[in-house]
């Protein structure tokens, strides 16, 4: 695939993307909002919802589809989602179904977790997943965080996390997470994170981090710019075959908007870069709140 072609492909998907977007927002008006999505392990691979503390929507539904380009011949992505999120109690239960299509291999992710509201001040979640198919989704996967909200408003809120990644090769990853985010009194929240993973064999460390904007107001508009940066230990593109210690940068933006009371779309364009290929596609996904 030349560079040319590559791009080409990825703006007429974006285009093609926002047409949709277009046709349903000039439908009705405009009446509410949304989240950002969470940080992966593996800058590289895609990596199920859940880690990185994020505003979740309660009582919702989403379904919807990706498609990414991949240069230097390494083919294209695709996929499918399903996920949700309830609300009963002190407890958020989510659920994840993801099925993606990548490296000439398919497979199915399924994850579960639970958010749990000790008092004012203090949250903690747990997530766990496993995988059908796919050399590329984790065999086991596990990501704990405690939080701890701040300051009269609580705007200011600290995460401390810790992580495990079992891969359906000989690779096992464990990572410790360091966030925080600040609300503003206007529509803005920025939010940062820093992760520090151990890959073994080996014992070889892969710190990354990111930082996301926002702006919005819940109920109506959510729109995110995130960057993320740093090292990976290894990234695999075979059953048997793996990309290794390297640098890798990636960014996002995230439009969440409802369109009529109750539902909403969430769309995301991304690029992805390593020193081995870039990346770049995004997902659209339509919600309902009950």
């Amino acid at each position: 695939m030349t560079h040319h072609h590559f791009w080409l492909n990825i703006i007429v998907f974006l285009l093609l993307n926002l047409a949709v977007v277009g046709r349903t927002s000039a439908q009705q008006d405009p009446v509410s909002a949304a989240p950002i999505q969470s940080s992966p392990q593996q800058l590289g691979t895609t990596v199920p919802v859940a880690p990185v503390p994020e505003r979740l929507l309660t009582n919702f539904l989403e379904a919807g589809v990706s498609y990414h380009e991949l240069s230097s011949d390494f083919g294209r992505w695709s996929g499918g989602y399903f996920h949700g999120v309830v609300e009963k109690g002190k407890n958020i239960w989510s659920g994840e179904i993801n099925g993606e299509h990548e490296f000439s291999d398919a497979g199915v992710y399924l994850a579960v977790g639970d958010t749990y509201n000790f008092n004012s001040d203090w949250y903690a979640s747990l997530t766990v997943g496993s995988s059908a198919g796919g050399f590329f989704w984790p065999r086991f996967r596990a990501d704990g965080f405690i939080n701890r909200k701040w300051n009269e408003r609580k705007q200011f809120i600290t995460t401390l996390g810790f992580g495990y990644y079992a891969a359906k090769d000989v690779h096992r990853d464990h990572s410790i997470f360091l966030g925080t985010v600040y609300y503003f009194q206007k529509p803005w929240i920025i939010e940062d994170g820093l992760r520090l993973n151990v890959s073994n064999p080996g014992t070889v460390l892969s710190p990354s981090g990111f930082v996301a904007v926002t702006q919005g107001h819940n109920k109506k508009r959510y729109i995110t710019l995130k960057a993320g940066f740093g090292q990976e230990a290894y990234q695999l593109i075979g059953p048997t075959t793996a990309l290794t210690r390297f640098p890798s940068q990636t960014f996002d933006v995230t439009w969440r908007q409802w369109v009529r009371k109750g539902w909403g779309f969430n769309l995301v364009a991304s690029y992805y870069h390593s020193p081995f290929y870039e990346r770049g596609g995004g997902s659209i996904g339509f919600f309902k709140d009950f």
